[in-house]
């Protein structure tokens, strides 16, 4: 079975550091981190990632560009967007692109069911034991 990549790209450290922590006790999976929108969008070139989890806001690149090189790129990456901006042009930004969002401040608990629930329809949900 092929284990899941997992991209997390935030520019905060600590939310990429806990969401990382948590998903690996969680299911077996790779998970690369990307701190800015440029390195989101380098590792979509250079692997192939099944969930991208993206913040909106970021230094050099948004989460809205990567979306859309993303979609150049023509790569179908499962995507939950995390934002801390309360924002209707945001909302409709993330549903003209076929994504889902999530507000910050979120829990960990809430990401982790959106990630299984869509690694399990594709065969690709492994649990670590004791889960």
């Amino acid at each position: 079975m092929n284990i899941p990549t997992i991209l997390i790209a935030d520019d905060e450290a600590i939310t990429r550091k806990t969401l990382r922590d948590y998903l690996e006790r969680r299911i077996e999976c790779n998970i690369l981190e990307a701190q800015n929108g440029e390195e989101a969008i380098s590792c979509l070139k250079d692997t192939s990632c099944d969930v991208l989890i993206l913040d909106i806001r970021m230094p050099k690149k948004s989460g809205i560009h990567v979306l859309d090189e993303m979609k150049q790129m023509n790569k179908k990456v499962e995507t939950i967007v995390i934002t801390g901006w309360d924002s209707d042009l945001v909302a409709d930004e993330c549903v003209k692109r076929e994504v889902e969002i999530i507000p910050k401040p979120f829990s960990h608990e809430e990401i982790y069911k959106k990630i299984s629930h869509f690694l399990e329809k594709h065969g690709l949900l492994v649990l670590k034991k004791g889960n």
